[in-house]
């Protein structure tokens, strides 16, 4: 029976691991140069009218030929004895006339009758109206709610910029409306004011009681309030002077609670599953244990499960899967050995804090997607959110930390994206995702940026989440072609491993199969490898993936070595060319067998440039920002 933990960091002392014997995996693929677009600026032009503040103002329409109109408009101002101000904008036969006091006219309502009666007997005259100052209110922001001002991950007031960028899209009253998220966890506590308004009964059910109600259960260690935090990140409601507010306020917050209690394959696999018709976006932020040796993920119910959500949930659109990639940076732990992290079919999310650095209980992997905030070390500020207020809880909290706050920032942060465009497929989500991610400086990542322009680390992903570029970009978006895939032959090995320096490298020239070619797949997404090996001391190897480009995707050491485990990589995001081919030495170790997984699509090297010069020469579908 599986253990899964929440992913939430353990203060310890960090353990490092011993890589001494090396495999290379190459993989063949091309890459574009990505298109860059220069942006073209608009000089504004302004012309016409603008009545100045305490005037006497009118707004008049003429109806005469075009020639004739602003001789007409010239009399008629004489004539009533105002002053022609010139066209409304662009309107035709629209003018402004003002009045400038000269001394022998009475007040403004003799003023007023006299102008109304020239108006009224002139032939030209079609309608007129004074004009009236009108109020107007900027669409600013201001929440009541007493612990926004320490939601440093919304608005980072203290560091400006380093925030999720969301508030300009609340400005355009995009909130996550229409959506549904659902946070599988311990429960959640619906009942809580900043969660009641916003929860959604039809989404929700209670696995470990066997139930329709998910609210959590109070527990000796006060625990079970890790589903409450998690959905409060996402759905809080604001205005209502408790607590916080969600990224994704005005979307709808489910629960599934699966975590209390003893957990089988069986249950995972509903839950991933459970109302996806009405559940858009599933938020789960846990997994294995971050121990550094526990190599488990989905069995082989959760697996189908995972796989059928995105066939044929959100009415084929796709479920979406968020996931936490892990909590064990302290103790070497990689991401790879997750097998929630590491599905194609998840979106991974890693964790940065306030300064935009890499945590020490941050994990790194080749399958990480993004990244987003979430607390650090404890001179850091973590994460301000709603809390359960059962046992010793108040009903908020400034203690959410791990990836597990990463997480559902991001659920919250796709929610607004699909309410601009609800026809978004699961691999349209991965796609923007990968196109508007913020490359983050950062001394503990190493960045590398493959042909087609995109960059990417083992430790932030394709880089930090902006809710600003998100939705600009998913409110233009069209969908990428089908999902295509190509496994390859089991590649039987039998040949030994090497000792330090020396490595053995495996190669497979995908051009040599015909079969890749008619797959469809010219861009490959994500790559996966199944690997057997068998060696005294497994937990000194390390294999490395080599993407065409040269890109490399390290996959971490596992100290109980591999039986037929797949790894994954995002760092080969798009085309094929020619395999690079190795040679091997012969040492004690062996590489049994090993397999490639290509998924794609058919975009051609054109499509792809095209797509990337929407993200770069259309910033914002609101005009600015």
């Amino acid at each position: 029976m599986p253990h899964w933990k929440r992913r939430a960091p353990l203060w310890s002392a960090g353990m490092e691991a011993t890589l001494c014997i090396h495999t290379c995996l190459w993989l063949s693929a091309a890459w574009v140069p990505l298109a860059s677009s220069d942006g073209v600026s608009c000089p504004e032009e302004h012309t016409g009218a603008e009545p100045r503040h305490g005037e006497l103002s009118w707004a008049v329409s003429l109806d005469a030929p075009e020639e004739e109109l602003e001789q007409r408009a010239e009399e008629l101002a004489r004539t009533a004895g105002l002053v022609n101000m010139g066209r409304v904008g662009e309107l035709r036969g629209h003018y402004l006339f003002t009045y400038q006091p000269d001394g022998r006219a009475g007040g403004p309502e003799a003023v007023r009758r006299a102008v109304d009666t020239v108006f009224a007997q002139h032939d030209s005259v079609r309608w007129h109206s004074e004009q009236k100052l009108l109020k107007r209110s900027k669409r600013s922001l201001h929440f009541n709610d007493p612990k926004y001002p320490q939601q440093w991950h919304l608005n980072n007031r203290k560091s400006p910029g380093k925030d999720i960028n969301v508030t300009g899209v609340w400005e355009r009253n995009v909130t996550g409306r229409g959506v549904t998220v659902v946070v599988v966890d311990d429960g959640v506590e619906h009942t809580i004011k900043d969660i009641q308004p916003n929860y959604s009964p039809e989404g929700s059910y209670d696995l470990n009681s066997n139930d329709p109600d998910p609210m959590p259960h109070p527990d000796e260690e006060n625990g079970n309030h890790h589903g409450t935090r998690c959905a409060g990140e996402i759905a809080a409601v604001p205005n209502n002077s408790f607590c916080t507010v969600g990224v994704a306020y005005g979307s709808r917050i489910a629960g599934i609670r699966v975590l209390d209690g003893p957990l089988t394959d069986s249950m995972e696999a509903i839950a991933f599953n459970k109302h996806y018709q009405i559940n858009d976006i599933y938020s789960c932020s846990w997994g294995p244990d971050d121990d550094g040796k526990t190599v488990d993920g989905p069995h082989q119910l959760g697996k189908a499960a995972l796989q059928h959500g995105v066939i044929a949930g959100r009415r084929g659109f796709g479920s979406i899967f968020v996931v936490a990639s892990g909590n064990g940076g302290q103790h070497s732990d990689n991401c790879n050995y997750d097998g929630y992290a590491n599905s194609i079919y998840t979106v991974t999310i890693g964790a940065v804090d306030e300064t935009g650095s890499m945590p020490f209980y941050a994990e790194e992997c080749a399958s990480m997607l993004a990244v987003t905030f979430s607390g650090g070390d404890k001179m850091m500020r973590s994460i301000v959110t709603t809390d359960w207020d059962l046992q010793k809880g108040t009903g908020c909290t400034e203690g959410h930390t791990g990836t597990s706050a990463a997480a559902p920032l991001a659920a919250g942060m796709i929610a607004l994206m699909l309410q601009v465009r609800p026809c978004l497929t699961w691999r349209d989500v991965q796609h923007i995702i990968v196109f508007t991610a913020t490359k983050y400086e950062d001394h503990h990542a190493k960045w590398d940026t493959n042909r087609a322009g995109f960059s990417h680390s083992h430790q932030h992903g394709f880089g930090l989440l902006n809710a600003w570029r998100l939705v600009n970009a998913a409110k233009i978006w069209e969908s990428v072609p089908y999902l295509a895939s190509y496994v390859s032959p089991a590649l039987r090995e039998g040949r030994s491993i090497p000792l330090l320096p020396r490595e053995l490298e495996a190669a497979w020239n995908g051009e040599t199969t015909a079969d890749l070619e008619q797959s469809g797949d010219a861009n490959p997404e994500h790559v996966a490898v199944t690997v057997t090996i068998t060696h005294p001391r497994r937990g000194n190897l390390e294999i490395r993936l080599f993407c065409p480009s040269g890109m490399m995707s390290l996959i971490g050491p596992d100290p109980n070595g591999f039986a037929d485990w797949t790894f994954s990589t995002v760092r080969c995001w798009a085309r094929r060319r020619r395999a690079h081919t190795g040679d091997d030495s012969l040492r004690p170790g062996t590489l049994k067998q090993w397999q490639l997984t290509l998924y794609g699509s058919s975009w051609s090297p054109v499509e792809m440039k095209e797509r990337q010069r929407w993200d770069t020469a259309s910033p914002s579908w609101w005009g600015g920002g």
